[in-house]
């Protein structure tokens, strides 16, 4: 029998980072996983600026940037391939840089899996499979036998138990862990079989007649194609109704759907799968000990690009909450916020991807005609509001609704001082950070520094005679929200803000009261 602090079921992407930054905090992790490595297959494609502040943040941005490329523009194309809608992706988002990325998926799991491998505290049990979760006085148990690959047979002769306060959920959509927890499953409505495809073109260097990143929204076969990271490129097709998948996924099926653009001669096939594009979100995240996360809590269709980012928004949202109560700074009841701040997000997510899965999956031409010609008049859907937090550990009036800011995905900057430039994020770490504007930390009251000491918070000055931002793009956010101080959480989203040097030390003094769940609060 081992013990642990955090036990995480399942190894892709949510539960590495997760024990990444559980590891990097003190906390001992044990991760199961039922196939010997990383999923070897393509998956996932798209990850957004957030996701690149995580990635920075665990110091594996350089490894990941040599995977990826930058994301210009995705284009919605009818039938004919006359462009329906541009939306441009080349606007600096509020993180800085590129607003989104394309990767292929196996190769950031190998990242992501040596970042692991030897790191203090973490203890990986790949070709294992948890065969069943259990919630005892003192935390919880796993039991985990040898599992084999080819025969999808666990050897249960060979069982050991894993014992840990807590255990995580990022087993996907078939979760042991859900399912011990007893949630429902809310099914929003979106259900459709496509076949995804991955290609790597023997010529890497040239140039394919093929669009960079598109929706063909032809009613006889809508078609998704995209990069998957710097030479693999992907195409998802629909399937139609009395269709087999099982037949177009053979591979002269596959070869005549993509005749087209490409030819036996020209690369080859990485593979052809079908998948059932779903969304579905999970009502009890939490029972307990026992919590989930990434796919075995959501799933969503894939045009937003958001599935594998919501997975790494619960890692991220959960690793400081799960710190702060190991650590003995705050009760569980901290994890009482988790559900509710990240479910109305994938919420909307959800809900936005199907509303642009709904454009794109028209199969009946006459729908699809008017589609195009209301398109064509200029009566296009406005981009999507992207979502932040609503509930939970942030700044909200007696009525429950966000202060100002409270919620939003802090921006960030590059900070210059004495001729020396560093990342804000490098700056403070994984750590709350209260970013003032032009107050000085010395001008701060010995409680209000008291009340941040609790919470680990740094202190970063912007103007007077703090750090330079050498963008503007914090200082401006500043002025013009009229914030004297702002408090961002770990996960990179405000708390709330101070909009005066008189407010900071109340506001400070009741942020970190609730944020540790004190009676006062």
């Amino acid at each position: 029998m081992s013990s642990f602090d955090v036990i995480i079921i399942g190894a892709g992407p949510t539960g590495k980072v997760l024990a990444r930054q559980l590891s990097d905090t003190g906390h001992s992790v044990a991760i199961v996983e039922r196939w010997p490595a990383a999923y070897p297959l393509p998956r996932a494609v798209g990850y957004d600026h957030e996701i690149k502040r995580m990635f920075h943040s665990i110091g594996v941005a350089d490894e990941v940037e040599a995977l990826s490329r930058t994301m210009n523009h995705y284009v919605w194309y009818n039938a004919d391939w006359k462009v329906l809608v541009d939306l441009d992706e080349t606007r600096e988002a509020i993180s800085g840089g590129a607003k989104g990325f394309l990767f292929n998926q196996p190769e950031l799991e190998r990242v992501l899996e040596a970042d692991l491998e030897g790191r203090a505290g973490v203890s990986i049990f790949f070709g294992h499979e948890a065969s069943s979760v259990t919630q005892t006085v003192q935390g919880v148990e796993a039991v985990i036998a040898p599992f084999d690959a080819e025969t999808q047979t666990a050897d249960t002769d060979k069982s050991q138990i894993l014992r840990a306060k807590y255990i995580v959920g990022c087993d996907g959509a078939n979760s042991i862990v859900r399912e011990k927890i007893g949630s429902d499953l809310f099914d929003h409505g979106f259900d459709a079989q496509w076949l995804v495809v991955d290609f790597m073109p023997n010529d890497t260097t040239g140039e394919l007649p093929i669009p960079d990143a598109a929706q063909w929204c032809n009613p006889d076969r809508p078609t998704t194609i995209v990069p998957s990271g710097v030479n693999n490129r992907r195409w998802e097709f629909m399937v139609k109704p009395g269709e087999s998948p099982e037949d177009l996924a053979k591979t002269d099926r596959v070869w005549e759907l993509l005749s087209p653009w490409v030819k036996p001669e020209d690369g080859e096939l990485v593979r052809s799968a079908n998948y059932r594009f779903r969304s579905q979100l999970a009502q009890g995240w939490r029972k307990g000990r026992m919590l989930i996360a990434g796919d075995a809590a959501h799933l969503m269709p894939p045009f937003m690009g958001q599935g594998m980012c919501s997975g790494l928004r619960d890692a991220w949202n959960l690793g400081w909450k799960l710190d702060l109560i190991l650590s003995g700074k705050a009760p569980d009841t901290l994890l009482d916020d988790y559900e509710v701040e990240r479910s109305p997000h994938v919420d909307t997510v959800i809900r936005i991807s199907m509303a642009m899965g709904q454009i794109v999956c028209v199969s009946d031409p006459e729908e699809a005609a008017a589609r195009d010609a209301a398109f064509f008049s200029g009566n296009v859907p406005p981009p999507p509001e992207f979502p932040g937090v609503t509930a939970g550990s942030i700044d909200v009036d007696a009525s429950g609704v966000p202060k100002g800011v409270a919620g939003q995905l802090a921006p960030h900057s590059t900070l210059g001082k004495d001729g020396e430039f560093i990342r804000m994020d490098d700056r403070t770490g994984r750590n709350f950070t209260l970013i003032t504007n032009g107050i000085a930390q010395n001008r701060l009251s010995q409680e209000t520094r008291a009340a941040l000491q609790e919470i680990g918070a740094h202190v970063v000055c912007i103007g007077g005679d703090g750090y330079v931002d050498k963008s503007g793009r914090t200082a401006n956010y500043l002025t013009e929200n009229g914030i004297a101080a702002l408090l961002v959480r770990p996960d990179f989203y405000s708390y709330g803000a101070a909009k005066s040097v008189d407010e900071i030390e109340g506001f400070i003094v009741s942020a970190v009261a609730k944020i540790l769940k004190k009676a006062a609060a």
